[in-house]
């Protein structure tokens, strides 16, 4: 999953790629993408998607985490250029702070090595010194849960999705469009950085609370408060789970602790 979500960055210039080759050739019969047609939309989404689990399948993280910047600069100098060439007022301005971006992306991308990538891994325990809490089966239970947030990053750019582009009325729409740039740049970036800066992604999670809190208010949409509440309970649920497993690893060791003392005394 978090190869998937990688690839989702990675392959944005190509979706963006076909989306403009589809613009100039559109197929016989069917209206342009100026006229924002809903076939559109979701042929640039299904192909998103198909490039993005193709990518994950078929390049390491370490690639798409290069591939995924590298593209990142590069559409950020397509956009300066482009604001130079249009020639408005703020053009200098923007692309100068658009080619600085666009830099940091490539230096990031042509720097970043495996040791950024991967969290680091922790020594295995010894087999006698090993607590008797680590080796039950809810370890399993344990690894799935660490793919819980970026499901929920998903199943929040869907249903902003589906009230921005489905729903599409007031105040659905212009809520959905606020939700799913939340879910992408905020909600996703949380659940990416968790393995290796958990205070960074617990205080992502909390601007994301307080944003959707601020949807629910605004536009009244039940979606968003229950977002806002799935939002406070990813920040806080690490370092709930931790304390509750350290409480019962204490537990589980106080009964091994007296027993030397009592046979002593026998």
């Amino acid at each position: 999953m978090h190869r998937f979500f990688l690839a989702l960055h990675a392959t944005i210039p190509a979706a963006l790629a076909v989306a403009v080759l589809v613009h100039f050739w559109a197929p016989p019969g069917l209206p342009s993408l100026a006229q924002r047609p809903v076939w559109a939309v979701w042929v640039l989404i299904g192909v998103w998607l198909l490039l993005s689990a193709a990518a994950a399948r078929a390049l390491r993280a370490l690639a798409l985490w290069r591939v995924a910047l590298a593209g990142a600069g590069a559409l950020l100098g397509i956009a300066a250029l482009a604001g130079l060439a249009l020639g408005s007022a703020l053009a200098p301005a923007m692309a100068a702070g658009l080619g600085a971006v666009g830099l940091a992306c490539a230096g990031l991308a042509v720097y970043i090595g495996p040791q950024r990538v991967h969290a680091p891994r922790r020594r295995p325990v010894p087999a006698p010194q090993r607590s008797p809490l680590l080796a039950r089966p809810g370890r399993r239970w344990a690894r799935q849960a660490a793919h819980l947030p970026f499901w929920l990053c998903g199943a929040l750019a869907v249903e902003s999705f589906r009230l921005a582009h489905i729903v599409a009325t007031a105040p659905a729409r212009p809520s959905g469009m606020l939700g799913l740039l939340l879910a992408f740049f905020v909600a996703l970036p949380a659940a990416t950085v968790r393995p290796w800066a958990p205070r960074a992604a617990a205080a992502l999670w909390l601007l994301a609370a307080l944003a959707y809190g601020g949807l629910a208010a605004k536009a009244g949409l039940w979606q968003w408060a229950a977002a806002s509440a799935l939002c406070a309970l990813a920040a806080a649920g690490p370092r709930l789970w931790w304390k509750l497993r350290a409480r019962r690893a204490l537990r589980s060791q106080r009964p091994a602790a007296r027993q030397p003392q009592s046979a002593g005394a026998a």
